[in-house]
């Protein structure tokens, strides 16, 4: 099977209403244009080009254990994590026996699954991943007391936050403390946002605090590594580690899951002490995804898991790459030119940029030719 899938935008209000169109050269809805979903899992299915059914339908009811997605976010998204294996079962067993609905509102966890994930730039690309380390913290915490005329107030909660981080499991008791503050935080966030013209390390608060005024996530923001993606670079987010993604367009892949357990920076369901169950308190200094070249014109992003493995290919007159194999059932993406995929049972078809194809596990090779980009995703678990 090889044919071409096509979905629909979701808009959601952190999404850019710019971004996609201006890349992929597709019509603007007037709404923000958040993410496309090339996939089987039922929050918005992929659908087939020529007839307009589901790619569920097309593949009898199975499922990819991969989601692969173009994101595009002008705003932030949510500070949160995601469950491993042995969690996401335990929590959606234990909701599903307190009778708590699947689409209710304090809802944790909607499957069974872990979500591994990984995000690759296409435009530079602005996120937080992981804590920074003990000295950082405590010197930002300090720092926060600097100003001569810092109130009583912040003076107060800061020195009672510093207490909290020097005990015994310091930055997992000061993260509660400060997550479970929600609401009553707006004139710490409001001053910390005039500290903004006095010290560039708050300029990340005055921005967020414009949009989230009063919001913990303001503060754990402060705690967490900010890193900036150039084009072609890769983070990838395990279970347990704490992210959000800030502006910019990318590819996302991950496992095929929606368990997603938020920490700040949204008006949705916020469990902190869910939350604090499956967070990794490790501090952590960032790293880019590494990649290894196949061959000329293909490489892999080296990520620790079987449920997806990405690929990119750079095509161009002289770099065919043919005879391909296949793991299992695949899904390619043009992100720039025009891309001709074939396969070893005579299918063709041709990818503009901004269109996806789905390549089944029938046919053992395929060929990509033209001149582009394409991000190709696959399971080692098909």
């Amino acid at each position: 099977m090889l044919f071409k899938i096509t979905n629909s935008a979701r808009d959601y209000a952190w999404g850019s209403s710019t971004l996609i169109p201006d890349y992929f050269g597709l019509k603007s809805t007037g709404r923000p244009m958040a993410e496309i979903w090339f996939g089987t899992h039922e929050g918005s299915p992929a659908r087939l080009v020529e007839d307009n059914r589901t790619l569920i339908a097309a593949l009898d009811g199975a499922q990819l254990p991969f989601l692969l997605k173009i994101l595009a976010a002008d705003s932030p998204l949510s500070i949160q994590a995601h469950p491993n294996s042995a969690q996401a079962a335990e929590g959606f067993a234990r909701e599903n026996l307190a009778g708590v609905g699947l689409h209710a509102a304090d809802r944790n966890y909607k499957d069974d699954r872990h979500k591994p994930e990984m995000i690759v730039a296409l435009t530079e690309f602005e996120a937080l991943c992981g804590f920074k380390s003990q000295k950082q913290i405590r010197n930002l915490l300090e720092s926060m007391l600097d100003p001569s005329d810092v109130s009583e107030g912040l003076k107060s909660i800061v020195t009672h936050w510093l207490e909290i981080f020097d005990g015994l499991d310091g930055l997992q008791k000061l993260f509660v403390d400060i997550t479970n503050r929600r609401g009553n935080l707006d004139g710490v966030t409001a001053e910390l946002t005039q500290q903004a013209n006095l010290s560039a390390q708050f300029e990340l608060a005055a921005r967020l605090n414009a949009i989230y005024p009063g919001d913990p996530g303001v503060i754990i923001a402060l705690l967490m590594n900010h890193v900036w993606l150039e084009p072609g670079e890769a983070l990838f987010l395990p279970a347990g580690e704490i992210h959000a993604y800030l502006s910019g367009l990318g590819v996302e892949i991950m496992a095929s899951s929606d368990n997603v357990l938020r920490g700040g920076l949204t008006p949705k369901h916020i469990d902190v002490a869910e939350l604090e169950r499956v967070l990794n308190f490790e501090p952590s200094a960032p790293e880019l995804v590494k990649t290894r070249e196949l061959a000329q014109g293909l490489v892999e992003f080296e990520t620790p898991v079987d449920d997806f493995i990405l690929y990119r290919a750079d095509l161009s007159g002289g770099v065919v790459l043919a005879d391909l194999n296949i793991p299992g059932a695949s899904i390619v993406l043009c992100t720039a030119g025009e891309i001709a995929v074939s396969n070893s049972i005579e299918e063709r078809v041709v990818l503009q940029r901004g269109e996806a194809a789905f390549i089944g596990a029938d046919a053992k090779k395929f060929t990509l030719a033209g001149s582009g980009t394409a991000y190709m995703a696959t399971s080692a678990a098909n």
